[in-house]
């Protein structure tokens, strides 16, 4: 099996979770070693004062650490975690080393605390720090029983065995643990290749809609395009005839105007989409906004014979591009005007529900075709005769570029509700 350590390069985050839950199972040991002492206190005597004090040190010190990596104050390179990993386990073997030395070797089940570091070294370490890490372990191990009992008569050979047990013990454990990480990292490779597959269909797809959407809108465009200029190609060319009459040509020239200028909204409203900005947002109230909309668009109103009613809007401020919600309003005014008919009512307004922003305007028209309402904001989809849908289509963009969209609210005859669905943010609040 091949080795390696944990995903390249080494990923301070992974090892500071990691460490962490280390430090909590070191932690849990010497509480449990210390359970264990006062168990069996008649058989192991009372805990030396050494022992007390460097468990109290280490039981401190690891908590430290602990509190450290929750929020570290700065975060380690690769290198920079490649040798906080060493001294980790230099520091977990040198504190079993030092308490099993205080112990005076008859303390030995202290030896435990060495399982950490070889858990810790078979996740970290590559194939030959790892050997290197269980044979200091192993060799520990054995020094703490060799060491108090020098030369050995025949009958201290239990010793010997049980030491050596251990260090057996030590080296499955790294075993294991190794193998697990193996399947750890196999597996997360295979799922960091999935989703780099995932990235790259998505990349693809993307850019296939993006293609597909620039070929649909230039064969709207030059549908659109074309109609007028086939008009005022034919007008002119009738208007230029030998034989026409001053009232033919009147006729022609006045098509010729009414189609350029035609024209000249259609290429208007397509800039306008095309060059969309960012919105530039900064703090405005709801009445701010719908009077200044209410304002421009009522002229035009009572020119129509329509009544427009401003509904009094809820006393809230936010953050939004008073300018682009504006024109979007003004956008869903003219939809409104041009789908009502004389003596009915136009009503524009706004309120905050379940943390989002509404802005709407509502006519007393006909309710749109369902067949349009399910393309609704999509451009050169209208219902008028001459409309493009550009301006449903800027409204729904502008919505976009805040966070929301464009929502057919209420569709049925006699209430026809266009709204602006916006995210309130945590800017949102009473006034």
């Amino acid at each position: 099996m091949r080795d390696r350590v944990q995903p390249q390069p080494m990923d301070f985050n992974s090892f500071r979770q990691e460490n962490g839950v280390l430090i909590l199972l070191n932690l849990g040991v010497m509480l449990g070693l210390l359970g264990l002492h006062l168990i069996f206190r008649p058989v192991l005597g009372i805990l030396s004062t050494g022992s007390a004090v460097a468990l109290s040190a280490r039981f401190l010190m690891q908590l430290g650490e602990l509190a450290l990596l929750a929020r570290p104050p700065v975060e380690l390179g690769q290198k920079g975690t490649k040798i906080y990993a060493a001294l980790t386990v230099a520091a977990h073997i040198a504190f079993a080393s030092l308490l099993s030395a205080l112990s005076a070797g008859q303390e030995s089940h202290h030896v435990v605390l060495l399982v950490i570091p070889v858990i810790a070294a078979a996740f970290w370490f590559r194939l030959p720090a790892l050997i290197l890490t269980v044979a200091v372990v192993t060799g520990l191990t054995v020094l703490q029983v060799w060491i108090p009992l020098g030369v050995l008569p025949q009958g201290q050979l239990v010793e010997y065995f049980e030491a050596t047990t251990v260090a057996l013990i030590f080296i499955l454990v790294a075993g294991v643990v190794r193998l697990l990480a193996h399947q750890l990292w196999n597996r997360e490779e295979a799922l960091q290749q999935s989703l780099s597959q995932l990235a790259a269909a998505r990349d693809q797809l993307v850019k296939e809609e993006r293609l597909a959407a620039i070929g649909k809108l230039s064969f709207a465009i030059a549908h659109e395009i074309r109609n007028p200029v086939t008009m005022i190609s034919c007008s002119a060319s009738a208007a230029s005839r030998p034989g026409a009459s001053t009232e033919a040509r009147a006729e022609c020239l006045e098509t010729i105007a009414q189609e350029s200028k035609r024209l000249e909204q259609l290429t208007g409203d397509f800039l306008s989409y095309a060059r969309q900005r960012p919105p530039e947002l900064r703090r405005v109230t709801f009445a701010t906004i719908l009077g200044a909309a209410w304002g421009l668009a009522r002229h035009r109103t009572e020119e129509a014979g329509i009544e427009l009613v401003l509904v009094p809007p809820e006393d809230r401020e936010g953050d939004l591009d008073p300018f682009q919600i504006q024109q979007a309003l003004l956008n869903l005014l003219m939809n409104a005007l041009d789908a009502t008919p004389p003596g009915g009512r136009i009503s524009l307004g706004g309120h905050l529900e379940n943390g989002r922003i509404h802005l709407w305007v509502e006519d007393t028209g006909a309710p749109v075709p369902q067949a349009m309402a399910d393309r609704l904001g999509e451009p050169f989809q209208s219902t008028k005769p001459m409309g493009t849908g550009l301006g449903l289509a800027i409204t729904r963009s502008i919505a976009r570029a805040h966070g929301g969209d464009l929502v057919l609210e209420d569709n049925r005859e006699g209430q026809v509700r266009l709204t602006l669905d916006l995210p309130a943010g945590r800017s949102m609040e009473a006034r």
